[in-house]
This record gives structure tokens, C-alpha cells and sequence, in this order.
């Protein structure tokens, strides 16, 4: 068996947004922003040459575009804005991904100079907004060696939660999101399950295809 690895499918960040695009709240979905960023500049000021394998693109977007895809499947059109902001022939350390359905645009974007990170998600409907500032703690945990033994690893703190603003009966509302619990841990159940019992893969091979395809046309459009 061959699956794509995307456990972060399970991130608390993009859980606790489908929850608040399902309660309704927006109204209907007009826009969804997606960053990933990172104050690291050390990582592309250490390459000297470009190379595909180690373009943020294919490091990081593989993730970030994998969860569009998981929720909201093939889009209808997309565009790729990748740049190598230290010059020609230097590592791909920034991308920008627009992708359409229907009349919903999503956007997806990492860069490793962002001092101040943008908000991990940022959801627009016709009757409201939804801002979560901070990315999933797992991962950040993980590098600490605070381990998923602990009952609070990966959880949000009140501090973190996400905030939702919209109108209802021509009242406006603001309230604090609680976010949902991510767990990697998931996405290993769900691969024994398929192994063990035969359930439906979790990444589907058209999933894991269109990915692939997605990564290969936005390498493609570097520089042009």
C-alpha cells in the first residue's frame, strides 16, 4: 500500500475552521486564507543552488494544498505565485496559490521572512469572519520532547482560541472559538484500519494524484 502522509489533516487550526464553515455562522463561504509562515531566514540563506526537492513548495505546501484538496476536493482553476526572494537560482522560499471553486476563492501562502506571522486562518462568508491567529501546537510540542502522554499536548490555550464575528437578526456578535483538539495519532489509526481492516483509505490515490499535479505545475511556473 501507498499513501500520502498528511497528518496534518489533524491540525486543531484547520479542524476548528471546518467547524466554524459548517456551524453556518459565516453564512455562505466567500474567501479562506491559508499561511504558514516563518521567521527563519538562515534556512534559504544557507542554499546556494535551486533545487525542486527542497523548494517550500514541495516541503510545505504539499500539506497546506493537501488539506484544501481534503475538504474542498478538485478546484476549477488555480494560480501559483512562487518567487526566490534572495535571487535567481536560490531556494523557493515564498509561494502564493490561489485556487477557485466555483465562485470561493482559497489561498494558500508561506514565505520564511515573515517576522510577524499572519493569521494561520482567516475565513470570509457573506454574514461573517472567522480569525485564528495561531498555528496547531503539536508539532511545536514534539520539538520541546512534550509528548502526546501529556493530557494537555498539542491543546490550544484560551489565548490561542480563534475569534468569530457575525450578524444574526441584524445583531452583531463576537464570540472566542474553543479550538478543536488536533491529533496526529489519527492519522495512524486510520492507516492500521485500512491495513488491518480493510477500511477506505484516509488520502485517497486521486487526492494523492492531484496533489502530486498541483506541486509539478506551480514548480513549473517558477519564474515565468
Amino acid at each position: 500500500m501507498l499513501q500520502g502522509y498528511h497528518n496534518r489533516r489533524f491540525d486543531a487550526d484547520f479542524l476548528t475552521t471546518q467547524k466554524v464553515i459548517a456551524s453556518g455562522k459565516l453564512g455562505k463561504l466567500q474567501e479562506l486564507e491559508m499561511h504558514y509562515d516563518y521567521f527563519r531566514p538562515e534556512v534559504p540563506e544557507s542554499v546556494t543552488e535551486f533545487s525542486v526537492d527542497s523548494s517550500f513548495l514541495y516541503n510545505h505546501g504539499c500539506h497546506t494544498l493537501d488539506q484544501v484538496i481534503s475538504y474542498f476536493g478538485k478546484p476549477d482553476d488555480v494560480h501559483f505565485d512562487l518567487r526566490q526572494l534572495l535571487g535567481d537560482n536560490r531556494m523557493n522560499d515564498y509561494f502564493d496559490v490561489d485556487l477557485t471553486y466555483d465562485d470561493v476563492k482559497i489561498s494558500v501562502k508561506s514565505s520564511y521572512f515573515r517576522l510577524k506571522e499572519r493569521p494561520s486562518f482567516v475565513a470570509y462568508g457573506d454574514k461573517g469572519a472567522f480569525v485564528k491567529e495561531t498555528k496547531d501546537r503539536q508539532e511545536e510540542d514534539l520539538k520541546k520532547f512534550y509528548l502526546p502522554d501529556h493530557a494537555d499536548f498539542g491543546l490550544d490555550r484560551p489565548q490561542d482560541y480563534g475569534v468569530l464575528s457575525y450578524m444574526e437578526d441584524e445583531q452583531y456578535h463576537e464570540e472566542k472559538v474553543v479550538s478543536e483538539v488536533g491529533d496526529y495519532s489519527l492519522f495512524y489509526e486510520a492507516l492500521y484500519d485500512t491495513l488491518a481492516n480493510g477500511a477506505e483509505p484516509l488520502v485517497k490515490e486521486e487526492q494523492t494524484l492531484l496533489l502530486m499535479s498541483l506541486l509539478e505545475e506551480g514548480i513549473k511556473s517558477l519564474g515565468k
